[in-house]
């Protein structure tokens, strides 16, 4: 694929396990040579929480709150812990390994895609976001959190030090994928309830850490910003960052069949 060509999706909110096959099946394309550079911006059509690929879920999840609240449980391709979408901007990035605007590895590329997001986020009108630090360590006490909000990790984007938007990256033979979530808005109680924790104490620990270690753009902007115009701008925001000849798209046929494959394996039993 010609590094110059890039594609952007906008779709339209979906239920969470079409989301991750989707992102899935771009991916293995784009490592196949069926798919160029994608961008996918997307929503959530019900309050969903994703699991990271190898978190527990039986230690981490209050599985019979989510089956009470009718909140399904996802399974990411991608490794951190549990995050509930509800008020939120997705994005999805999809290049061929190597690429020219690219580092060849994790951490260069994860920077890269990070810096098209804060960039994004400026364009919407944040003010001073920023990478948090390189170290791959995380901010707070060190204690296991089951909640991917509760602290900020290596290159995942800050605000005033409070954690405004995650992001993982998967990384295949000839093709990378990193998404993430832009907080539009949020409820850390109720996303809180959906876990468990060790102790009392650090289940405590936890819901302070969700409410005061987390921002929203609702917060920042004191008002809470309409999907579209968001999407609008980290869509602008990427294509100045990675210039080249984009258009407009969906996913084409081979993406369209893996996408049915992965939604049949539903592998959210582990």
């Amino acid at each position: 694929m010609n590094d110059d060509a890039w594609r952007l999706i906008k779709d339209s909110p979906m239920d969470g396990e079409l989301n991750m096959a989707i992102d899935r099946a771009i991916l293995t394309a784009c490592d196949r040579g069926q798919s160029p550079a994608t961008l996918r911006l997307y929503g959530w059509r019900r309050p969903t929480l994703s699991i990271g690929y190898s978190q527990n879920k039986l230690r981490d999840i209050d599985t019979a709150q989510c089956e009470r609240k009718n909140i399904p449980i996802v399974r990411r391709f991608t490794g951190g812990r549990a995050l509930l979408h509800q008020h939120e901007l997705a994005y999805s990035l999809v290049a061929p390994v190597p690429h020219s605007m690219f580092p060849g590895n994790l951490t260069g590329a994860f920077c890269a895609v990070s810096n098209a997001v804060i960039f994004s986020l400026q364009k919407v009108g944040v003010a001073k976001p920023e990478m948090s630090g390189k170290d791959k360590r995380s901010r707070g006490n060190g204690k296991h959190s089951p909640a991917c909000f509760s602290t900020a990790n290596h290159l995942e984007i800050t605000v005033r030090g409070k954690k405004l938007a995650g992001g993982a990256q998967r990384r295949l033979h000839g093709a990378f994928l990193q998404h993430g979530s832009i907080l539009l808005d949020g409820d850390p109680e109720l996303s809180h309830s959906l876990l468990r924790y060790p102790s009392k104490s650090e289940q405590a620990q936890g819901l302070k850490s969700l409410t005061f270690g987390t921002l929203t753009l609702k917060k920042i902007l004191s008002t809470k910003p309409e999907w579209e115009e968001v999407a609008r701008c980290f869509a602008e925001g990427f294509q100045k960052i990675f210039p080249g000849h984009w258009r407009r798209g969906t996913i084409n046929s081979s993406e369209k069949k893996l996408a049915k494959e992965y939604l049949a394996e539903n592998d959210c039993s582990r």
